[in-house]
């Protein structure tokens, strides 16, 4: 059986070694706005939350990391899936969400969002996810 645990800030020290290569899973594909070691920061500081997910029957096995964030838009609360990592998604992905979301809703957020690669667009589909945005983007040259 799948288990959905948020970490609280002051315990992310005891779990992060565990958690980092998941939270990297996560964010491999992006455009590098953010590293491990700010989501570190973020987690530590409450600006961010950790969720890990492990079969009930070996606790020390974790099966995949998310972290989220709370975003305050000036009409609506939002709860952002920021990164999600690991194995045998299709194991666990159903009860992660209801986890999330059951929370989100605990915490006053109207809707849940996250920025993800095109194949994630078909596994959260049937979860009632639907693509409200694309974005492109493009790494510029810069100047120092």
């Amino acid at each position: 059986m799948i288990h959905v645990s948020g970490i609280p800030s002051e315990y992310i020290d005891e779990v992060w070694q565990d958690c980092s290569k998941y939270v990297e899973m996560g964010i491999n594909k992006s455009q590098e706005e953010m590293d491990k070691h700010d989501i570190y920061f973020f987690l530590k500081e409450k600006e961010m939350q950790l969720w890990v997910v492990y079969d009930e029957e070996n606790k020390k096995e974790i099966k995949a990391v998310v972290t989220t964030q709370i975003i305050n838009y000036p009409q609506k609360k939002v709860c952002r899936i920021v990164t999600l990592g690991g194995n045998d998604m299709d194991e666990w992905v159903a009860q992660v969400l209801d986890v999330l979301e059951d929370w989100s809703e605990e915490q006053e957020c109207e809707s849940m969002e996250t920025v993800c690669r095109k194949g994630f667009i078909k596994k959260l589909k049937g979860f009632g996810y639907e693509q409200t945005y694309t974005i492109l983007g493009k790494e510029l040259t810069t100047i120092h």
